[in-house]
Formats: structure tokens, C-alpha cells, sequence
């Protein structure tokens, strides 16, 4: 059989999978699934809640038909540290390492010694002062070997961890010359995040702890509903002004424009260190995405080309799923990412 390349995306409202033939180009759609995920889920340190993460993961690759034990996993933003720095002199390889670990302190609230540290160079010239600048991923020990120890529960091999941003940004923009300076605004169930990517390089990442439970919160309390129905009426009238006297619209508003002023924010201060390289559009991911009217509605609001995610892009598909697979699209950035990821 041609090898896999399985992604493996393990949010707080579902966990998703993709599985792509490794070795064709472009890269193949094999299989894809999902599962609610258990709650507390990754949230607790309890065994069983490990535990049920572990049987749900294998029960999703079962039903999904994928027998591969290697995977690529992504942790969420909300769980790690990432910071671009741009303020460094030309540094060599070899001084890089310290400098970063002590521009970090700034941006961890923990001690270096508790995290991982990984790093990308984005920009390096000896022209004028001279300046580095540095992509850096800090991951908590104590988070990566909860996320090893259900895996070793599950019986899988993780090849790599990420954050759920790179792994969107991979598969919504790749390395491709011809996108434009883009904003990704991936919105899941309990964060939204946030990465201006530019050729492929990631320049400014940010992350908001709003996400889709506070809207369905938000409707549940004005309703008096239990949230199984506050989300119905979320997936259905969303942000659509004209539906059930807009009494939807005027709830969602409130917490959607605390999304929306923070994207206004993450755009101004890109701006205002790259005025010559202006984003020139909005991608919303995520499963948040699929709210009716939002695409709109931030259009409206911030007055930019704003459109939903497609990881399918760099994807052969079977014509047969076209349309199940755009329906639910947002909702597998992150897995189809990790999927496309290339050792």
C-alpha cells in the first residue's frame, strides 16, 4: 500500500483526521474523519480523561480506515508560546541559540527550562545594522508528554508536533509566490488565533481566548437553553440580521465584534512595521467559520477581501465528495495541514 501521510487534529469539540497518499504529487486525499471529542478531554491530567482521548482517537482511525501508526499532531495555541522576534543584529548560527533563549524570557511565563524551544530564521541580512528575524515556538515539557502519553495509549507514533496555526497556514497559503499577504483568523471552539503569512513565512501570530463556546454561550443565556440547542440556533441563524427578527444576529454581534476588533488590532500593528507589504485578504478557519453571515459581516467590518478556507487546494480529490468536502472545509485546515506536512 503507498504510504500515508496522516494528520491528526485533536481540538476541544472534535478531533479530525486526514490521511494523504505520501508520495504522489500533489498529494492524494486517501481518507477523513471526525469524532466528537470526550470532555474534559486534554483539558485534565485524570488517567481515564486520557484515557477516553486515546479510545476516541483509535475509534475515529478505525472508522476512518487508516491502520498507519505514524502521525503528525498539532498542539493547540492555547497551550504554547509563539512570538515572532524581530528586534535582533545580524547573528550567526552559532550565536543564535542564546540570544533567542533570553529574547524568550520576555514572552514565557515559564521557566526556560520547562519548555522546548524551536525556532525558524525569516529574515537574515549583514546589509545596514544588520537584523535577524526569528519565528519562535515554545512548547511546554509538561503539555507535549500529556499529548506523548495518550498516544502511547493509542498506540501511535507522533513524527512531529506543531501548532495548529502553522499546520493551517500550511495548508491554506503553502509555500505559494502568488498568494497575497494574507491574514489566517482560525477560530475553534475556545481560542481564536491568528498569523499574517506572506510567501509561505508566518509574520505576526496572536491568540484570543474567544471562540465558538462563547457564542453559544452567549445565545444559551439569553434563551435560557441547554447548549445543545443554543448551538442549533448558532449553526442556523448565525449572523444573518434578516432571521427570527435578528434576535440571533444582535447576541452573536456582541461577542463577534470582540473577534473583529481584535483582528482590527493583529492588521494595525502588522501595518505598521510593513507598511510596503499590506495584507490584502482575510481567511477564516476553523469550524467558527462556517457561521452563517460571518464572512460578511468581517468584510463589512474591516473593509478587505475575506473569504472561507479551503485546505483542499493543494489536494486531488474524488469529484464525488466535492461537496461534502467544501461544506466542511474550515473545519479541516489544521488536519489536511499536518497531512501535507513534508519530512
Amino acid at each position: 500500500m503507498a504510504k500515508l501521510s496522516v494528520g491528526l487534529d485533536i481540538g476541544f469539540s472534535s478531533i479530525k483526521v486526514v490521511a494523504l497518499s505520501g508520495r504522489d504529487k500533489p498529494p492524494k486525499l486517501i481518507s477523513l474523519g471526525s469524532i466528537a471529542s470526550p470532555k474534559p478531554g486534554l483539558v485534565s491530567d485524570a488517567d481515564v480523561d486520557l484515557e477516553a482521548v486515546a479510545s476516541s482517537i483509535k475509534k475515529l482511525l478505525q472508522a476512518a480506515n487508516i491502520d498507519s501508526k505514524e502521525i503528525n499532531v498539532a498542539l493547540p495555541e492555547s497551550k504554547v508560546f509563539t512570538r515572532v522576534i524581530d528586534d535582533l543584529p545580524y547573528l550567526t548560527d552559532q550565536e543564535l541559540p542564546s540570544a533567542i533563549r533570553y529574547a524568550s524570557e520576555e514572552f514565557i511565563p515559564l521557566p526556560i527550562t520547562e519548555v522546548n524551544l524551536n525556532w525558524q530564521i525569516l529574515f537574515r541580512t549583514k546589509e545596514g545594522n544588520g537584523r535577524t528575524i526569528v519565528f519562535v515556538v515554545a512548547s511546554p515539557k509538561n503539555v507535549i508528554n500529556k499529548y506523548l502519553k495518550v498516544f502511547g495509549l493509542a498506540g501511535l507514533q507522533p513524527q512531529t508536533l506543531e501548532t495548529e496555526i502553522i499546520s493551517a497556514t500550511r495548508s491554506l497559503v503553502g509555500n505559494n509566490p502568488f498568494s497575497p499577504t494574507s491574514l489566517i483568523v482560525q477560530m475553534g471552539a475556545t481560542t481564536t488565533d491568528y498569523a499574517v503569512v506572506t510567501k509561505g513565512l508566518i509574520l505576526l501570530t496572536r491568540s484570543i481566548s474567544t471562540g465558538g463556546a462563547a457564542l453559544t454561550r452567549a445565545i444559551a443565556a439569553h434563551f435560557n437553553f441547554e447548549n445543545a440547542q443554543a448551538e442549533e440556533y448558532k449553526k442556523v441563524y448565525g449572523l444573518l440580521s434578516d432571521q427570527l427578527e435578528g434576535q440571533v444576529f444582535k447576541i452573536l454581534k456582541t461577542v463577534t465584534d470582540v473577534i473583529i476588533d481584535e483582528t482590527k488590532r493583529v492588521i494595525q500593528a502588522y501595518q505598521a512595521k510593513n507598511p510596503q507589504n499590506p495584507i490584502k485578504r482575510v481567511v477564516l478557519s476553523g469550524g467558527g467559520a462556517k457561521l452563517p453571515g460571518l464572512v460578511i459581516y468581517f468584510a463589512n467590518s474591516l473593509g478587505l477581501e475575506v473569504q472561507e478556507a479551503d485546505p483542499w487546494y493543494f489536494v486531488a480529490k474524488d469529484k464525488s465528495l466535492k461537496n461534502k468536502l467544501e461544506a466542511e472545509a474550515p473545519l479541516y485546515s489544521v488536519a489536511v495541514g499536518l497531512a501535507l506536512r513534508e519530512e
